[in-house]
């Protein structure tokens, strides 16, 4: 009977991996590629962005609508979990609206490092409209230029530049728990999608999990402004590297 359990938990798990790996057909208005998610189209109307920080009152109300969500706090917890400590006082909080939804979104770098010089990240978006929500966390060691402890990048292995990243991902019922995937790769200039396969890897995750739900415009505008929020100067494809390796003579 233990053989058997045995058996059946690997197999499980093997038809997982591979439905996983099988890749997902896009479906009408989701992106299709890096250049089409970092870019997010013209829709119809204005996308009207704003900082909360000179609101306080709103930038409480939004704090208090993300952190609410089973999304955030597992999310959270998970990354609390392996050391990392958050001050939301230090939190970008900003609200988003659009013709086709009205949000709002938050990121925080952990106030700590951990090995390696690495550091957590929480982003997350409260479509407010209909009381849906995504939050997304990683451990990175790609960070920002101002946090950036000394010449970048600052973990070489075999004399190599060593990146990577390990998200975090709530995902949604009937799951109901974190999912966590793992991005490395040496030498940036030699991964300028490095950002798609992230985020395929979750839109994969989304479409197994949820037996291929309808593609949601937000989920496109959260992904878009993960990027740019957190990475838009290190893409070898759209960021100064890509200028200064590719386009200078």
């Amino acid at each position: 009977m233990l053989i058997g359990a045995l058996l059946v938990a690997v197999v499980a798990s093997m038809f997982s991996l591979l439905t996983l790996t099988m890749g997902v057909t896009p479906q009408p208005g989701e992106p299709t590629d890096l250049q089409d998610l970092v870019e997010f189209p013209e829709l119809p109307g204005e996308t009207i962005i704003m900082d909360l920080e000179k609101e306080p009152v709103q930038r409480d109300i939004a704090i208090d609508n993300i952190t609410q969500t089973d999304d955030y706090g597992n999310v959270s917890n998970a990354l609390e979990q392996k050391g990392y400590e958050f001050d939301l006082t230090q939190a970008t909080v900003e609200e988003v609206g659009n013709p086709g939804f009205g949000a709002y979104v938050l990121s925080c770098w952990s106030t700590n490092f951990g090995p390696n010089g690495t550091r957590a990240f929480i982003a997350a978006m409260y479509e407010y409209n209909t009381d849906e929500s995504i939050v997304v966390g990683a451990v990175t060691n790609l960070l920002p230029p101002d946090q950036v402890p000394g010449v970048d990048p600052y973990i070489i292995v075999n004399a190599m530049p060593y990146m990577f990243i390990r998200w975090y991902w709530y995902s949604w019922p009937p799951v109901s728990d974190v999912v966590s995937w793992y991005y490395w790769w040496y030498d940036s200039h030699s991964h300028s999608n490095w950002y798609w396969s992230c985020y395929w890897w979750w839109r994969t995750y989304v479409a197994y999990y949820t037996g291929g739900a309808p593609y949601k415009t937000w989920w496109w505008w959260f992904w878009h402004w993960v990027y740019w929020k957190h990475w838009y100067w290190w893409s070898t494809y759209f960021g100064p590297y890509y200028h200064d390796y590719y386009l200078t003579p």
